[in-house]
């Protein structure tokens, strides 16, 4: 990505701009973490898609300059999950987007600075919705974010009792011998280039061969009562009404997919430039 795409690697970006990067443990684990900010004399907290919760004792350290990027129209869909749920319920056309908010100790509750309504297209596919969002929130940090460093925007509370909260449970998006073989290809269809879905066969014995599944190749036939076969680029199982092939996320399909959000990233790009130049 560094190469093809240098503009959207993080990687590139912190070599051209001399950004020193530090790993670090778990936020709730990291006992140094007070230290490290003193000693990196840190003034701005911001976190993105993150699963952690921030410690409200480091969150002290950063008094209106601790903001977080939510992939979500606050306040519907808080928690971590949030693109995977609104997916599964039919909503990411009406919620999808990128919310910048203040940080505080409950999970997406903070006030909101600014959002960018991104719906989620399903013949577009999910690549192209990751790299439209990645776009948002580089214009709500390039725009809303400086505004409000410089007091120049105040954010709006979220109201007590509104929103979501969604859970995603990891079987949502387990493709199994339940389902019916047009809910397997409506998964496929949504979440095959996210990594997000997979098969995993009921356990034999102890054992039980997780795949990532990238995307649906055909009904096979009627079911067969046949094993389940996983090769080395599709799977082919017995669904609930059906016999159904998908393809794995192997190499071949990375490939593919890397290409896909090359190719993507370009577009958008070009789109983008090609609206600013019309004002």
């Amino acid at each position: 990505m560094g190469i093809a795409a240098p503009s959207w690697s993080t990687t590139a970006a912190v070599r051209h701009f001399g950004i020193p990067v530090e790993s670090n443990p778990r936020l709730s684990e990291w006992k140094d973490a007070h230290e490290a900010i003193r000693r990196l004399e840190v003034d701005v907290l911001i976190t993105s898609l993150t699963y952690e919760i921030v410690p409200e004792a480091i969150l002290r350290r950063f008094p209106g300059r601790a903001v977080n990027i939510h992939p979500a129209l606050l306040p519907d869909y808080r928690g971590p999950n949030p693109r995977r749920g609104m997916i599964l319920d039919g909503k990411a056309d009406q919620y999808g987007g990128v919310t910048l908010h203040c940080l505080t100790p409950k999970i997406d509750r903070g006030d909101i600075i600014g959002m960018r309504a991104v719906p989620f297209d399903p013949d577009l596919g999910f690549v192209n919705w990751n790299v439209r969002q990645a776009h948002a929130a580089g214009e709500l940090v390039a725009k809303e974010l400086q505004d409000y460093f410089k007091g120049r925007l105040t954010p709006r509370p979220q109201f007590p009792g509104s929103g979501s909260y969604r859970k995603v449970e990891a079987n949502e998006l387990t493709l199994s011998a339940s389902q019916a073989a047009d809910r397997i290809e409506w998964l496929c269809r949504r979440f095959g280039s996210s990594g997000w879905l997979c098969f995993q066969p009921e356990k034999d014995g102890n054992r039980a061969e997780r795949c990532i599944v990238h995307s649906f190749i055909r009904k096979v036939g009627p079911r067969s009562s046949v094993p389940y076969r996983i090769g080395r680029f599709a799977i082919e199982f017995d669904a609930a009404d059906a016999r159904v092939r998908v393809a794995r996320l192997g190499s071949w399909t990375r490939l593919c997919r890397l290409a896909q959000y090359l190719l993507t990233i370009a577009s958008v790009s070009r789109t983008r430039r090609r609206i600013a130049s019309s004002f």
